[in-house]
């Protein structure tokens, strides 16, 4: 349905913020530039439009490391408001503690290119001013020459979740492409316009301090599963615990499609963790 992943499920209070194109039917989906009739357009940093204790789950995946950290708490605390006691709080999120192993493992065992993937993957998208940054840059090498790297395009797989695409199935140009989406049309006519705006500023203080790319592009903070249970914690929730992809102490919880792939395999990547906590 409107080209996302859709699964039906009995109507319940289930909450899933920041969805894209992974929404559930009967649950309530919500994302800053929805691309589906199925999602709610919702300011998800703002008060969410639901009741207290309304919520038996609440779900997001890959949202969390992009809020900014003064706005941490209060995301959270919201989360902690909407959930009915007894209820579940469950985020899917990046593994700075893993990332950071097996990038020391890679760049021991002299894997050197997949070390410094791991430096770039971790770095750009904290750090980067243009849409896409290097790791797009790095991904448009791999796709326009697949042949060649094999071995790297299964890595970033693994790892990600992210499968590239040789450039030769994309069809049309980037307008042409846009034109089949009209969310992405509106979101490149917004920057459009943002770079307008911003041309008009001191260009040293541009290079230095405007990124322009997309939403939901730039990473805040990295986290570990410590730091995540103290701020947990420190809202409230009580019982945290890491699960992982296919486990979840959620009855009748959605795997597929929300952290599996239909083949089973972690939706995200290996890199990423998957953390529940409960309201009291």
């Amino acid at each position: 349905m409107f080209g996302g992943t859709y699964v039906n499920m009995k109507k319940t209070t289930r909450i899933n913020i920041a969805c894209g194109d992974s929404y559930v039917d009967g649950w309530l989906n919500f994302d800053y530039a929805p691309h589906s009739s199925a999602v709610s357009k919702t300011n998800l940093l703002g008060r969410l439009p639901l009741s207290d204790n309304e919520a038996e789950v609440v779900y997001s995946s890959h949202f969390f490391e992009h809020i900014p950290r003064s706005l941490v708490d209060s995301f959270l605390s919201e989360c902690f408001r909407i959930t009915k006691p007894r209820g579940r709080l469950r985020l899917v999120l990046p593994d700075f503690e893993e990332m950071c192993t097996t990038y020391l493992a890679t760049r021991a065992n002299g894997d050197h290119d997949k070390a410094d993937f791991l430096t770039l993957e971790m770095l750009d998208q904290c750090v980067r001013m243009a849409p896409g940054g290097e790791l797009g840059d790095f991904y448009a090498q791999l796709e326009a020459s697949p042949t060649r790297h094999v071995e790297m395009i299964e890595f970033v797989r693994q790892r990600t979740g992210h499968t590239l695409q040789p450039v030769a199935l994309y069809t049309g140009g980037r307008w042409a492409r846009m034109l089949r989406n009209p969310a992405r049309l509106l979101g490149r006519l917004e920057r459009l316009y943002c770079g307008l705006v911003v041309g008009l500023l001191p260009i040293a203080f541009r290079r230095q301090n405007v990124s322009l790319a997309d939403v939901g592009e730039r990473h805040a903070w990295i986290y570990d599963f410590h730091s995540v249970e103290q701020l947990l914690k420190r809202v409230g929730f009580v019982n945290v615990e890491r699960v992982t992809s296919s486990t979840s102490n959620i009855v009748d919880f959605p795997f597929y499609p929300l952290d599996v792939t239909k083949e089973g395999l972690p939706r995200k990547g290996l890199e990423s963790m998957y953390i529940e906590a409960v309201k009291p």
